[in-house]
């Protein structure tokens, strides 16, 4: 029985600690693009140089830059007015990008805090 009530509380306590961690993940386009767009987004279903769903094309840092800033799914240093695609990020079914896996909510906020930051260019 002690078993038991020492392996609920060290779960509690990990449960309690996860909410206390700071991202200290840069908001940068180069990073965001090389370890969540590239390896998330640019797959051979999506936005591939191969399949480029809606003429998007993530798989290359500066494309896919270009095509989120020209096509204005991305206006930099405005959250509200790309909200069009943080909303697809967070969507759920058919209405969410990606649509087999979410993105982690940590991921979608280090991208909503590179927008906010983001004066161009942004693409550093």
């Amino acid at each position: 029985m002690l078993g038991r009530w020492s392996i609920a509380l060290c779960l509690l306590a990990g449960v309690a600690g996860c909410g206390g961690a700071v991202d200290d993940r840069p908001a940068k386009w180069s990073f965001i693009s090389a370890t969540i767009i590239e390896p998330s987004c640019a797959t051979a279903n999506c936005h591939s140089d191969i399949t480029q769903r809606a003429s998007v094309n993530l798989s290359d840092r500066d494309v896919g830059y270009k095509t989120l800033i020209d096509r204005r799914f991305v206006l930099p240093g405005d959250t509200t007015n790309s909200s069009a695609l943080l909303y697809l990020m967070n969507g759920q079914g058919s209405l969410r990008m990606p649509p087999d896996e979410p993105l982690p909510g940590a991921d979608i906020d280090l991208i909503s805090n590179w927008i906010k930051a983001c004066t161009v260019p942004c693409n550093d």
